[in-house]
């Protein structure tokens, strides 16, 4: 299965397959990866090297930390990126944004509702796709104007599900008392 996994910033393209090969960038390795002990702790077994990783979820990745080096990492399912850069989102003139199922699927839960403040890159629902479950991020600061899906309700490829309201940044040369 393809992934693209963002480390710091930095997009790397990772293939997976059934027999533990592990396509990175283009560069074949022989990879294992077993948790310790049903905690955070994995054993990363690499090309004959040993790692020990230390995983923590986080709101729309991980923080993994590898020999006291810490790394922000978020990873996405090769397909499902490409799906959304097709249309999962469609941002308005005022820096809002119309949410769209990037593919059919399950809303398994909803992260925000009507009325809330959204982050950019916030989480606002969880949709199972493919049997993978894939948190639909917001694009923008904003504010939930309308949820149109509930949690168990299936969606197809386009079906509108959240519609969030841009909210404008103030400006350092705003004068407050105009």
């Amino acid at each position: 299965m393809k992934y693209i996994a963002s480390v710091d910033g930095r997009d790397l393209e990772i293939d997976v397959d059934r027999a533990g090969e592990v396509t990175l960038d283009g560069q074949t390795l022989v990879a294992d990866l077993r948790a310790i002990g049903g905690s955070q702790t994995y054993s990363l077994l690499l090309e004959n090297r040993s790692y020990e990783l230390f995983v923590e979820r986080r709101p729309g990745g991980y923080e993994v930390m590898i020999a006291g080096d810490r790394f922000s990492v978020d990873v996405e399912d090769a397909r499902l990126k490409q799906l959304k850069a097709m249309g999962g989102e469609t941002h308005d003139a005022a820096g809002g944004a119309v949410l769209t199922a990037p593919m059919p699927g399950l809303v398994v839960k909803l992260l925000v509702g009507a009325g809330d403040t959204v982050e950019e890159n916030q989480g606002v629902l969880i949709l199972e796709a493919m049997k993978m479950e894939n948190e639909i991020r917001s694009p923008c600061v904003g504010l939930v104007r309308s949820v149109s899906i509930v949690p168990g309700q299936t969606v197809n490829q386009g079906d509108v599900m959240v519609v969030i309201e841009g909210i404008a940044e103030p400006t350092a040369d705003a004068d407050p008392g105009a």
